[in-house]
């Protein structure tokens, strides 16, 4: 019997409020815990894993599940014959929380790869899982990155996408929801970050996972994220790929 995807189970216990915030490599962000079955089949097996496109195309995100306070490394990263190859690693002698969540990883793609095809992705280390990403033929794969910072987003599920935003690793956007506009709208609310929040003065990557209650059943429909509220009001983001 095929095991029920997650993301879907997950919508359903977190009331369409899926919304937890990662990063990439070293940081370790703030996170609000969402409970979620078990992410292996009942005899072991792969995780699963879901993946999405990220700054035109020159980055992917990886959805895993696990602790809120040990956000997997990206320990390597390489694509061979259309297969990207990522090996994702939990922090060493770390004292991790028992909780488990959605937690998305930024991994830089190298050069050449194109994003108007499929990407396999396998994913290896401390999670075992493959995913695939349908190629979208409006993404040239030249991304900002890190000198531009500028945000972007993908789809990683039927109704849920990963948004790259950059800044302190400590100090993520904090989405309190999104919700279909329109056919083709989606409205992120961005609440203002506690008062007392302390920043660390690191930039770089953060991913969050959003999930977008009210969507339409027409998958082929190109959506856009309009965020709205603290530094990112009225931001419009196209969400790459395909539902």
């Amino acid at each position: 019997m095929p095991r029920p995807r997650l993301l879907s189970a997950a919508l359903a216990l977190a009331a369409s409020s899926l919304l937890i915030s990662g990063c990439a490599m070293n940081a370790t962000p703030t996170v609000t815990p969402v409970p979620l079955p078990s992410t292996e089949t009942p005899g072991g097996g792969d995780s699963e894993v879901h993946a999405a496109w990220l700054d035109d195309g020159s980055a992917v995100g990886i959805l895993t599940f696990g602790s809120s306070s040990c956000l997997p490394t990206v320990s390597a990263a390489d694509v061979v014959d259309g297969v990207l190859t990522v090996e994702l690693t939990d922090p060493d002698g770390v004292a991790c929380t028992r909780d488990l969540v959605a937690r998305g990883s930024y991994v830089p793609l190298p050069e050449g790869v194109d994003p108007s095809e499929d990407l396999d992705v396998v994913v290896t280390g401390s999670f075992s899982g493959q995913a695939e990403i349908a190629g979208d033929p409006d993404l040239a794969g030249k991304g900002g990155g890190l000198a531009e910072g500028a945000p972007s987003a993908g789809w990683a599920d039927d109704a849920v996408f990963l948004l790259l935003t950059w800044g302190s690793s400590t100090c993520p956007p904090l989405i309190s929801s999104a919700v279909a506009s329109t056919p083709t709208e989606v409205t992120v609310t961005v609440d203002p970050l506690p008062a007392d929040q302390v920043c660390t003065a690191d930039f770089g990557p953060r991913v969050s996972v959003v999930a977008v209650d009210g969507l339409g059943d027409d998958e082929d429909e190109r959506v856009e994220a309009v965020l709205a509220g603290d530094e990112f009001d009225a931001l419009r983001i196209p969400i790459a790929g395909h539902r």
